[in-house]
């Protein structure tokens, strides 16, 4: 991880303690090859789906964006009990099973022929929801002082994926068609499931959430955190924003006479741009403890996206379209490796995975929100769909206004 090292080595000249331990290096090592197979699984249909889902029976915009969406619903609801259930049980245990769930979904997707059945294939897919308890386990796996280079570690594998993904969608959609997507992604997470068993270590023993503690008791605790409840909104708007963004753009980018196979063109930069906003705002965040500073100026990214979206759609020119999604890309990119550290910096060791599991499911609930949305208002509503957007994401603006640094204070649930 060329970006692990980078990090290190920055932080080493100030505090050498924040080097990464050989077990801290083997958990995110392992958990980071688990993480790329598992997400490039999921990145693979993003640029895509919209577009290979118009082949479907019966299918329309708004159904597609439901199986686009519907993923995230099931994600959503089961982030919670999930990451309840790995404080109660352990964290490998829920992230083999919930793999297992994603297999079937997948073999299920594989054999549909119409949107109906993808539907129902999609909301099989999304009750493996094991991110809240992936990052749950790197918390367990790591100390506090490095937690955010760990999830930024963690993120560069997604970035990776997503890149290799974007990149060789338009590739794949053509050779293989949309069933045989779903069959390479069964096979790609069965490749997960066995570095989940063979490679990732075991936490040291943790304190265990009691038998008796209720469901809705752990949740209130979690949600008493100001911080958290910050974090779990803005998770809440980049989910919109991802799901409603790739949704739209494939399409309309082929509508404007756009080859669906050259997409990668586009994709690539947008990689690079993402990426290099991902390390800074990773190191800043850190080294100069300035997160909500960072997260002010990726919410700003964020807004400036939406406001290009509405430019583009009312002008119709694609490159308008284009600035959108790149806007989009490096404020989402922003946010990918310091929200999970900072609800892991919100938790005790009994509650981190229900503390990812709030957080997830905001996030998760936000991807349904976001292609269902899209698909319906789409057509006839697209600058209401840009305005609730907007809204959303000056709340989220206010309230990172108020928002503490970590190492100021920050209240532990």
């Amino acid at each position: 991880m060329w970006y692990n090292w980078d990090i290190d080595k920055i932080m080493s000249k100030t505090d050498r303690t924040s080097i990464f331990t050989y077990t801290e290096k083997k958990s995110i090592y392992s958990l980071s090859g688990v993480l790329f197979f598992r997400m490039f699984s999921i990145f693979i249909l993003l640029p895509v789906f919209s577009i290979l889902a118009l082949d479907l029976e019966e299918a329309t915009p708004f159904l597609i964006g439901v199986a686009f969406g519907a993923y995230g619903l099931t994600q959503g609801l089961l982030q919670l009990p999930f990451g309840i259930w790995s404080d109660k049980v352990g964290r490998k245990k829920v992230i083999v099973i919930g793999l297992g769930l994603f297999i079937i979904g997948n073999l299920l997707a594989a054999t549909a022929d119409s949107i109906y059945l993808m539907i129902l294939a999609r909301f099989l897919q999304g009750t493996g929801a094991i991110s809240s308890t992936v990052f749950a386990l790197v918390a367990d796996l790591t100390r506090p002082e490095v937690r955010t280079r760990a999830n930024a570690a963690m993120g560069v594998s997604i970035g990776t994926a997503f890149a290799i993904a974007f990149i060789g969608a338009p590739f794949l959609g053509e050779w293989l068609g949309l069933r045989g997507m779903f069959g390479m992604i069964a096979i790609f997470t069965l490749i997960s499931l066995v570095l989940v068993i063979t490679t990732v270590p075991n936490p040291e023993a943790i304190p265990m959430m009691p038998d008796n503690s209720s469901f809705l008791n752990m949740i209130l605790k979690v949600w008493r955190v100001p911080t958290l409840r910050t974090i779990c909104w803005g998770g809440f708007v980049c989910g919109i924003g991802l799901s409603s963004t790739f949704f739209l753009i494939p399409m309309i980018m082929v509508n404007h006479g756009y080859d669906s196979g050259e997409m990668w063109i586009i994709y690539l930069p947008m990689m690079v741009a993402g990426a290099s906003m991902m390390i800074f705002a990773s190191v800043l965040a850190e080294v100069r403890n300035r997160f909500r500073e960072v997260m002010l100026f990726g919410i700003i990214l964020l807004l400036l996206s939406a406001l290009a979206m509405g430019i583009a759609q009312d002008q119709q020119m694609l490159l308008w379209f284009v600035a959108a999604l790149f806007l989009f890309f490096m404020g989402f990119n922003i946010f990918e490796p310091i929200f999970p550290s900072l609800v892991t910096r919100s938790s005790t060791a009994e509650t981190k995975g229900t503390a990812m599991g709030v957080y997830n499911f905001a996030q998760f609930f936000g991807h349904f929100a976001g292609a269902t949305l899209a698909g319906a208002m789409y057509l006839n509503n697209f600058y209401i769909f840009i305005l609730l957007i907007v809204l959303a994401e000056f709340w989220f603006f206010y309230l990172t206004l108020s928002f503490t640094n970590p190492e100021k204070s920050i209240k532990k649930i």
